[in-house]
């Protein structure tokens, strides 16, 4: 396993999402400080579940998330997604990849997630917890986290070794089992307070049952006379309930018309409600057509501002034409005076004019034909310049129009353009609902899978926990059976063990014999002799008080007992004392019956013993036979009914065996419950363990159980989200469509305008284009024609001129008269050209007056079609009105018929009240008569059918007067306990569930208390062995970073390893240290680098995060760090934080951290060659 990406979104610097790919082996982060580097760590450390923000370098946990800069906005929610490849299944998940997503939000709110599924923090530590990764661990260690690991107490220190050894489930699951206890102890605290109530409640109740019975004997009488009288009331009660059931009735019958009345008017007002909100949709529309008009009014409105624009304009030109017209007209009286005055003077020189004429005859004609070009010229301008005005009038009047064709075609491809956006806007809004709608079905569809599963998980466990219940309840059965009976045999062999030393010790001599003789004694005679069962009492009787006699080994031993006993002068009682080799008779001949001796069982070395004391005795059948049986010398013959017949006729019978009464049967006792204990305890002990391992598993069966339904509460939580996203999309999905539907038609509605529209305004366009085409022709041959006329004045000039002088060359005195000859004709020409310019500008300004009057049809038809819209606007108005007014009246028609429905809800009210009190005297009827019933039935045994046949009581009164009498007596008894005996045996069964949970609590404390033992003693054994290794492997590396140098670890209390301490022992090569804090920067952080080297090196995980470690090492110690470093990534993976170069010369992919401007984190980066150190691929 190993840590595959790392995705973080507004996680501190990391406003935009950043993505890192990591793959196994040594990856290195680089980049500037103040760049983002350690804000990777730190999100790594967050996504595992740290809920400290000083161990994120924060104040508060709102920091991680992006706060903003001064060109980025704050973001609301911090996410990190870690995601973990679980090809090898090290986590206890059936995943191939593990995504752990965690969020925050700015309003404080966090959630986890695992696989995208939201979960709590305890599951991801319960899926982590064997793997070495999680908050509390040293695989991350942060900017600062070194010294720490050196600064830290002993105690604190010790947390490395616990990690190493994987002791932390062992710990919870101790906490678990110690949590438990406590409550078992509670519980145990509990049952004994209520186990002394009971018993203190129990005492006062045995003196409740006499006071009872009493009572029972008052209370029988009492009922009898009691059901006497309810047989009689109820039969009264019976004719009261007949009269009110047909009341009822006739109550009901109304009820029924009336509501249907009232459901007839109230269909009627909803009939009424529906034509008004039919009217009120009417309304609406007229109103929305009467706004469609308002907008056309609003629009030919603007057409008559432009009209009247342009009018204005045109007056104005007007006005400017006749100042050019008075103009010309006063310049042409001028001209018109002075060739007046010109003609007057030439009539004097007509005589030298006459000879001038002659002399400008031959230039005479070339001056008149320029004139006659001139004068058509002008002619031909005129003409043009007037066609060009009637072609430009239908080109602005097509322009125009077009204009405003244009404008609403415009309008309408806007609103095609808007409409055709908006559906794009609402197909992609489309697309995301419905990938999200499958995507939530999908995922409701695996959450029902789910679900199912986990229901079948949790139904498996609960069967599980019921089975292991069932076993444990069987268990604890037959542990309390095998403790009863060991308890049971163990207090009978300890009372049988005493009775019996106390009957040895009944003769106060034996007694100080025994104590004085010490081991002298070598037994007493019942401890050496076995009798069948049916011949104990027998034995016994026979040996009496022998039955006690003390045997020694030797006949010195004897001797010294005997002195002994006769020095007891003042010790009462007698003494039997016998030598193991004392001399014991023989079997005679010719005795009838069996030797008594033969049928017992002797010790060996003690048959002699028994033989002296008991080889005369035969046993017969009975008396007559031990009667009729041969006399032999020395030979008692017994019975076993305890009857000894001795010289054929010496009968002896009833011997009291006194104190010894029993012993033999004692002693077979004590012998059969030694062999009986052993075997009691072994049974014990092995269902003991039964039940604790039957604890285990309904504790594992119950955990089962409550992850199960933990899963279930998760995933319906999330199905229920789930599927109110889904109705919420759905929602919005119907409603983006029906959207869709009218925006479709709106469009089609505007697409047919412009397809209307085009047609004409392709035709203006040509018009337009045509008119003006043809008037810029004209105006290119008004150019050239006024480009002649200028051409042709020039040239006619030049003539006049050449005239002048060869009239001044024909005659001087001639002069003034061609002077004045050619005066003449220039003013005449420029008389012409004065009217030729007034007539222009006559011509133009009819035609600008006939435009301007054209402009006033065109401004009356648009007042037309505004008074016509108007009209329309106010006809809407009008008939909005009278359908709000037809509204009023419906909406009057309508509060009558309210009105109607009120009255007859009234009536309705009214019948209801009435059942409504038949109903409360039926209730009342019912209670008597209910009372009544208990009255009668209230003895338990009477059935009412039977009760009603009794006759009715003879004198009411009488019967009434003896209740009240024995309802005082019963009153005088004071307070009873009618269940004194129920409740005395409900308490004392209580008494004995209460002694039987006593039970199971202590043995299952019992049980815990062992649980909890095996798990000290297994983490001890982990902790001690975890220890020894981490301490080699610290050795090994703190060689191989210090040469020459030794280290080693210490515990600081090895009596108790469970609570000591780990001490660091360091001596660099060549110093004497007798503190940590007295080393170099650079040498602690390779001591703590190698103590950290030596836990990893001990348990591997999936991998380290390592933030700046290297930062204090020069060169020579930063090589031997990065052979450290190669030697673990053939392990495990490895995220090393640096600015070393060589550990960036040294790493498998390389990425970049870098802050803009914007102050936002962003990374690359690049795969290295480790052989070269260039890169592969970027």
């Amino acid at each position: 396993m190993y840590l595959k990406s790392l995705t973080l979104k507004g996680f501190k610097s990391f406003a935009d999402r950043a993505h890192m790919t990591f793959e196994p082996g040594l990856t290195v982060i680089v980049g500037p400080n103040g760049s983002g580097k350690s804000n990777i760590s730190d999100s790594i450390l967050w996504v595992l579940g740290e809920q400290s923000a000083k161990q994120l370098r924060g104040q508060a946990m709102e920091d991680v998330i992006f706060s903003g800069s001064s060109a980025r906005k704050p973001v609301g929610v911090a996410e990190v997604t870690l995601v973990l490849d679980n090809s090898d299944h090290m986590l206890p998940v059936d995943f191939d990849e593990v995504a752990i997503t965690r969020r925050m939000y700015r309003s404080g709110e966090s959630e986890y997630l695992i696989n995208s599924s939201p979960c709590r923090l305890m599951d991801i530590q319960d899926i982590l917890h064997d793997s070495g990764l999680g908050k509390d661990t040293h695989s991350i260690i942060s900017q600062g986290k070194l010294d720490a690991i050196l600064q830290s107490r002993p105690e604190e220190r010790r947390a490395l070794i616990e990690e190493a050894a994987g002791i932390s489930k062992h710990k919870r699951r101790k906490e678990r089992a110690l949590k438990k206890i406590k409550s078992m102890d509670e519980h145990l605290t509990r049952a004994r307070d209520i186990n002394k109530e009971i018993a203190r409640q129990l005492r006062p109740l045995e003196r409740q049952v006499d006071r009872a019975r009493k009572y029972k004997e008052l209370s029988s009488r009492a009922n009898e006379l009691t059901q006497m009288l309810a047989v009689d009331e109820l039969r009264s009660l019976q004719s009261q309930w007949n009269d009110l059931e047909s009341r009822s009735k006739e109550g009901a019958a109304e009820l029924e018309l009336a509501q249907y009345r009232m459901g007839e008017k109230e269909r009627e007002l909803e009939k009424l409600q529906v034509m008004l909100e039919e009217k009120g949709l009417f309304v609406g529309d007229l109103g929305e057509q009467r706004r469609h008009m308002q907008d056309v009014v609003g629009r030919i409105n603007s057409d008559m501002r432009l009209l009247e624009e342009k009018g204005h304009n045109m007056v104005s030109r007007l006005s400017d034409m006749r100042g050019q017209i008075s103009s010309s007209e006063h310049q042409r009286r001028r001209v018109v005076e002075e060739l007046e005055d010109a003609r007057a003077q030439l009539e004097e020189v007509t005589g030298a004019h006459m000879q001038a004429q002659e002399d400008v005859d031959a230039a005479g004609p070339a001056a008149a034909e320029l004139h006659e070009r001139r004068v058509a010229l002008d002619n031909q301008i005129s003409k043009l310049t007037r066609e060009q005005r009637d072609v430009q009038r239908v080109a602005d009047n097509a322009a125009l129009e077009l204009a405003k064709v244009k404008d609403s075609l415009s309008n309408a491809e806007v609103e095609d353009n808007m409409y055709a956006s908006r559906l794009e806007q609402i197909d992609e809004q489309l697309e995301e609902v419905t990938a999200s709608l499958e995507s939530r079905r999908d995922r409701a569809e695996e959450l029902e899978g789910a679900l199912e599963e986990a229901r079948q998980a949790q139904a498996d466990a609960r069967e599980a926990t019921e089975t292991a219940r069932a076993a444990l309840k069987d268990l604890r059965n037959r542990e309390s059976e095998a403790r009863n009976k060991l308890s049971e045999v163990r207090s009978e062999l300890a009372s049988q063990k005493k009775l019996d030393a106390r009957m040895a010790d009944s003769s106060p001599l034996v007694s100080r014999l025994v104590g004085a003789l010490g081991d002298d004694v070598s037994g007493r005679l019942g401890d050496v002799l076995e009798a069948p069962r049916e011949l104990e009492g027998l034995v016994e009787q026979l040996l009496a008080g022998d039955i006690d006699a003390l045997l020694f080994d030797d006949a010195a031993t004897l001797e010294r007992a005997g002195r002994a006993a006769l020095d007891q002068k003042k010790a009462s009682g007698e003494a039997l004392l016998v030598a193991r080799d004392v001399s014991g008779s023989t079997a005679a001949e010719g005795a009838a019956g069996i030797r008594l001796v033969d049928r017992l069982s002797v010790r060996a070395g003690y048959g002699p013993v028994v033989e002296a004391l008991l080889g005369g005795y035969y046993v017969v059948d009975d008396l007559a036979a031990a009667l009729l049986a041969p006399v032999v010398d020395g030979v008692t013959y017994v019975t076993p009914d305890g009857a000894r017949v001795s010289c054929g006729g010496l009968v002896r019978v009833g011997l009291d065996a006194g104190e010894a009464s029993g012993a033999l049967e004692r002693k077979r006792r004590i012998r059969e419950l030694e062999g009986l204990e052993p075997d009691l305890a072994a049974v014990f002990e092995h269902v003991s363990d039964q039940v604790v391992e039957a604890n285990v598993a309904v504790e594992e069966a119950r955990a089962a159980e409550g992850d199960a339904a933990g899963e279930i509460a998760r995933l319906e939580g999330e199905r229920r989200s789930l599927l109110s996203e889904i109705g919420r999309l759905e929602q919005s999905a119907n409603n983006a469509e029906v959207e869709r539907v009218r925006i479709s038609k709106r469009r089609e509605q505007a697409a047919e305008a412009v397809r209307a529209a085009r047609p004409r305004v392709d035709e203006l366009t040509r018009s337009r284009d045509e008119a003006r085409a043809q008037a810029s022709d004209l105006g290119l041959q008004i150019a050239e024609a006024n480009d002649e006329l200028d051409r042709v004045r020039r040239d006619d000039s030049e003539a006049a001129g050449k005239l002048a002088d060869a009239k001044v060359r024909l005659a001087q005195t001639s002069e003034r008269l061609r002077s004045l000859k050619g005066r003449v004709p220039d003013l005449e020409h420029r008389l012409e050209g004065i009217d030729r310019r007034i007539r222009g500008t006559r011509q133009a300004s009819r035609s600008l007056e006939l435009l301007r009057l054209r402009v006033d049809p065109m401004h009356e038809r648009y007042s037309a079609l505004l008074e016509r819209a108007s009209d329309w606007a106010a006809r809407l108005r009008d008939q909005a009105s009278l359908e709000e007014a037809d509204s009023a009246s419906l909406k009057k028609t309508i509060e009558d018929a309210k009105a109607e429905v009120a009255r007859a809800k009234e009536r309705v009210d009214t019948a209801s009240a009435t059942q409504n009190e038949f109903k409360v005297a039926r209730g009342k009827l019912e209670v008597q008569v209910e009372a009544a019933i208990k009255a009668i039935t209230a003895d338990g045994t009477t059935v009412l059918e039977e009760a009603l046949m009794l006759p009715a009581p003879t004198d009411r009164d009488a019967a009434e007067r003896e209740l009240n009498q024995l309802v005082r007596q019963i009153n005088n008894l004071g307070p009873v306990n009618q269940v004194a005996m129920e409740e005395y045996e409900q308490l004392k069964r209580r008494a004995d569930y209460i002694e039987e949970q006593l039970a199971d609590l202590e043995s299952a404390r019992k049980a815990l208390t062992k649980i909890t033992v095996a798990i000290d003693r297994k983490m001890r054994k982990a902790f001690l062995v975890t220890f020894e290794k981490v301490d080699a492997n610290f050795r090994e590396i703190f060689a191989m970073l210090f040469p020459g140098g030794q280290a080693h670890l210490e515990m600081t209390d090895p009596e108790h390893p469970a609570e000591t301490g780990i001490e660091v022992v360091a001596q660099p090569r060549g110093k004497r240290i007798t503190k940590m804090m007295l080393m170099s920067g650079g040498e602690k952080s390779l001591t703590a680098l190698a103590l950290l080297f030596a836990v990893y090196r001990t348990r591997t995980v999936p991998f380290y995060v390592l933030d700046e470690v290297e930062a204090a090492l020069d060169d020579a110690n930063l090589s031997k760090l990065i052979g450290a470093l190669d030697v673990l990534r053939s392990d495990t993976q490895l995220l090393v934080i640096s600015h070393q170069r060589r550990t960036m010369e040294d790493a498998d992919v390389l990425y970049g951290v870098s802050m803009q401007a914007d102050g936002v984190s962003r990374v690359v980066s690049q795969k290295l060659d480790r052989e070269t150190g260039k890169v592969v691929n970027a």
